[in-house]
């Protein structure tokens, strides 16, 4: 009944706005707020829904809900009605600047129309103003190697999180409504009552959830940083040596970054070389401004150490051979050293492998056989069901556990 009146107040206003009055328009706040109450009160008492009564709470709620009603036909009125004639201009140029390109070849660049690019189209203004709250993320997209604009990934969040919201709203409308009656379960048993508190839980849940959406699409760039410079980390020593080789043989530096650049990056950083090599060849720059440039966008103090290095021999003339020689040696120190720990980890991991996956299982299946024989039930669960549950769900789980962290541990290459 609150949101039909609501409705009823929000379309006499949009009809009243449209009929484009200065005065009206002028003062639309001032005239529809206050006016919107009475029209829903007079609409529920000479104009009621059938078969519905009319006791206290409908006309608090009432009260509640016109002024919304009004809000929003003058919202409609203000961004939809006035700037129609506005949007209507921008589409039209949208339209010809897109058969200009088409018929001249400019085409947006494939990695500039993309998804992210979109939502930079469509709330790169907007979000203008919490731009210095992610002021952080900046350097962070840089190190994390992401080809993707500052702007247009903060506008990819808001989208995301805005969409998060907008979904999740009428997901938990559904969820929290007395049909389902989902909110009892997780603590929002007073959704139920009331369509009113359905709606404000709706509303709070998809806060929520909006939220966490745009903090994982936040928490991305980091995890992309780590990840990046753990591959660093790991295929450096390889690269370094392989650049040994090459300046063993007396091949030049820029020789050096390409002959590298043109390798599997399965097997090291040629990818992260071919940076350099693009810089040289697209961007006009000299071997040691490319390789100063790389360095800013390098998470690995490792790679930073060997780019730096590389970088002060060509300015200084010194010996190439020596410097890679001594810096590949230092590097498979350090992988030596990572190894050994590693091995070490190892051997704590399968002493506890056997300890909870073989000996406690083990254990466990003859108190249980034991408890069977003499009957009970654990926490009501029946003795046979938890056995089946102990091996065939939760061992494979923490086998598979097991799996993860060891391959997270293991040094690569």
């Amino acid at each position: 009944v609150p949101f039909t009146y609501m409705l009823i107040s929000g379309s006499f206003f949009a009809i009243l706005f449209n009929f484009n009055i200065p005065p009206l328009k002028k003062y639309k706040w001032f005239i529809s707020i206050p006016l919107s109450i009475p029209l829903a009160l007079f609409s529920n008492l000479f104009f009621p829904l059938v078969a519905v009564a009319s006791p206290p709470w409908v006309f608090i709620e009432l009260l509640l809900f016109s002024p919304i009603g009004a809000v929003y036909s003058g919202f409609t009125y203000e961004h939809s009605v006035l700037h129609m004639g506005d949007y209507r201009a921008r589409l039209r140029r949208f339209l010809q600047q897109t058969d200009k390109a088409k018929k001249e070849g400019d085409l947006i660049p494939e990695e500039k129309g993309g998804f992210v690019y979109f939502t930079y189209r469509l709330l790169g203004k907007r979000v203008a103003s919490f731009l210095p709250f992610f002021k952080g993320l900046k350097q962070v997209l840089l190190l994390a190697g992401m080809k993707v604009g500052y702007k247009a990934y903060v506008s990819l969040m808001a989208f995301a999180g805005l969409l998060g919201f907008v979904v999740s709203f009428f997901v938990w409308l559904v969820l929290l409504s007395p049909a389902v009656g989902l909110g009892s379960s997780i603590g929002l048993g007073f959704a139920g009552d009331n369509i009113i508190f359905t709606f404000i839980a709706a509303l709070f849940m998809s806060i929520v959830t909006g939220l966490a959406v745009l903090g994982m699409f936040y928490a991305i760039p980091f995890f992309k940083l780590g990840s990046r410079r753990t591959r660093l980390d790991q295929y450096l020593p390889f690269t370094s040596s392989y650049m040994t080789v090459l300046a063993s043989a007396g091949v030049t530096p820029e020789r050096i970054l390409r002959s590298t650049a043109e390798k599997d990056p399965r097997f090291m950083l040629s990818d992260e070389i071919a940076n350099v090599v693009g810089r040289v060849d697209l961007l006009g720059f000299d071997i040691i401004h490319a390789l100063n440039a790389e360095v800013e966008r390098s998470p690995s103090t490792n790679y930073q150490d060997l780019l730096r290095g590389f970088a002060g021999v060509i300015r200084t003339g010194g010996d190439m051979k020596k410097f890679f020689q001594g810096i590949t040696d230092h590097l498979f120190q350090k992988r030596h050293l990572s190894v050994q720990s590693f091995l070490d980890t190892l051997g704590i991991l399968a002493e506890t492998y056997v300890l909870m996956l073989i000996a406690f299982p083990l254990m466990l299946v003859v108190m249980l056989s034991i408890m069977a024989s003499i009957g009970g039930s654990l926490g009501g669960i029946d003795v046979f069901s938890f056995m089946y549950l102990l091996a065939f769900i939760l061992i494979p789980i923490c086998g598979v556990m097991f799996l993860f962290i060891l391959d997270t541990m293991q040094p690569k290459g």
